[in-house]
């Protein structure tokens, strides 16, 4: 059963990966190249109905105090490219394996979305992945130097408007003034903002 609903979503997933998906709102300039996994999973228990995308789960990491960039806030696992990988999803696996401990044969990529620019200086390629197990069978081991908390947030959370709104900031590039809008998910005590979920809401909400 859990092969025939990974597979239905699957497929959903790869077809949303592969539309175009504009940031039309987004600076485009220059940045440091990274990667970052959005890993959807799904649990092993039937829901007694057919697959949905509502049913999948992402992986949400928060960085800790003692990163250089982006500290205490709720990210997607990954990182810098290193000259050694060979490809952006390469950069996503490995990173996801060093913060988390999921190991890249658990994980099927189904194709990359657009780069973001962030204030910090990154231009962040998102890679989409699907577990190929349940989440209860995947052991997470967080590296407790980079993250201090993590969680599955379902997709059905995502999807309730009463969670979402979206914010303008003001930001500073080369000595000039930009004002951005974010995206912002409140779930739970979880305040989740910027590139981490725009991604994830642009692709679940295309089904």
């Amino acid at each position: 059963m859990f092969d025939l609903r990974r597979g239905t979503l699957r497929d959903r997933l790869a077809e949303a990966v592969s539309l175009e998906h504009p940031h039309l709102y987004r600076p485009n300039f220059a940045g440091r190249p990274a990667g970052v996994l959005l890993l959807f999973g799904l649990t092993g228990e039937s829901p007694g109905r057919s697959a949905d995308i509502d049913d999948l789960r992402i992986l949400v990491t928060r960085r800790t105090e003692r990163m250089t960039t982006h500290k205490s806030q709720y990210a997607l696992p990954g990182g810098t490219k290193d000259p050694e990988d060979l490809s952006i999803e390469a950069t996503a696996l490995r990173e996801t394996q060093e913060e988390m401990g999921v190991a890249p044969e658990h994980v099927e990529t189904l194709g990359i979305l657009p780069e973001l620019w962030t204030p910090s200086g990154f231009r962040i390629t998102p890679v989409v992945g699907l577990l190929r197990r349940p989440v209860e069978e995947i052991e997470i081991v967080p590296n407790a130097d980079e993250i201090d908390h993590w969680f599955w947030c379902g997709i059905r959370e995502m999807r309730d408007p009463a969670i979402y709104t979206r914010e303008k900031r003001e930001i500073r590039h080369e000595e000039r003034n930009y004002s951005v809008d974010v995206d912002v998910f409140q779930i739970d005590e979880h305040r989740i903002w910027g590139a981490t979920l725009t991604t994830t809401a642009t692709v679940t909400n295309r089904d």
